[in-house]
């Protein structure tokens, strides 16, 4: 399925000069020791060009990992499936710009570049971005009964926590913790630093944290006491601290 779409992607862009996006589902074989053959339902994209359209306002960035994974995570939000990213071992991928795709703690797929020998191959031009999901594996967590949860009234509070971290702990950790707090309603990376102000093997993750209670007005004192029990798990499972 990935070799039919890059090929199809290569002869796409001997005709189009702006970019382009395919995706292409089918059902992949997977041989099988005295066992007939798996054939799970794959759906596989790729992408590769500017950002946005060419327009008079410019704008011609280049596709870059971040966007490939935002393609992911739109996909799955549509499906109202919840996704994290952990760290891929896909050969035909490049090592430093690929991420496996996750849910409920179950690998189902990957997203990352292309890999500059695969590239080559298929005599593609530019960073090609790809992403695979193993639909068979995923329809499961689709067919979870979805909760309606009212929008509270009540006014959200917003905190900015900045963290030293090892350099090998992820935003997945880090948000998997904060995350698991009732009072937490949302979760955004904003800042990552890693340099001479800080020790060798660290890097600086900075969030801002949505806190909110459906039931009433949250105090100071109230969500100054969740973000010390944020820090304090991080501390015990990640080694994390706050960034002075």
């Amino acid at each position: 399925l990935r070799a039919n779409l890059l090929s199809a992607l290569e002869s796409n862009l001997r005709h189009e000069e702006s970019g382009v996006r395919l995706f292409e589902l089918g059902r992949v074989y997977h041989r099988r020791k005295n066992d007939l053959p798996l054939e799970p339902e794959i759906v596989c994209g790729v992408a590769v060009g500017p950002r946005f359209e060419p327009s008079w306002r410019g704008g011609n960035e280049a596709l870059d990992f971040y966007d490939a994974k935002g393609m992911v995570e739109g996909l799955f939000g549509q499906l109202g499936v919840e996704v994290s990213f952990e760290a891929g071992s896909d050969e035909g991928l490049h090592p430093f710009k690929q991420a496996a795709i996750v849910v409920g703690g179950k690998r189902l797929g990957v997203v990352g570049g292309l890999h500059p020998k695969v590239s080559d191959a298929f005599e593609l031009a530019g960073d090609v971005y790809l992403f695979e999901v193993d639909l068979t594996a995923l329809l499961p967590f689709t067919l979870e009964r979805k909760m309606f949860q009212p929008i509270s009234r009540f006014p959200a509070v917003v905190r900015d926590m900045a963290l030293v971290v090892d350099v090998g702990v992820s935003n997945a950790q880090v948000q998997a913790i904060m995350r698991g707090f009732p009072l937490v309603t949302e979760v955004a990376l904003f800042d990552l630093y890693s340099g001479e102000q800080l020790p060798a093997g660290k890097k600086s993750l900075a969030y801002r944290i949505t806190y909110q209670s459906p039931e009433h007005t949250l105090t100071d004192d109230e969500v100054n006491k969740v973000q010390q029990q944020i820090l304090d798990k991080l501390s015990k499972q990640l080694g994390a601290s706050l960034r002075g």
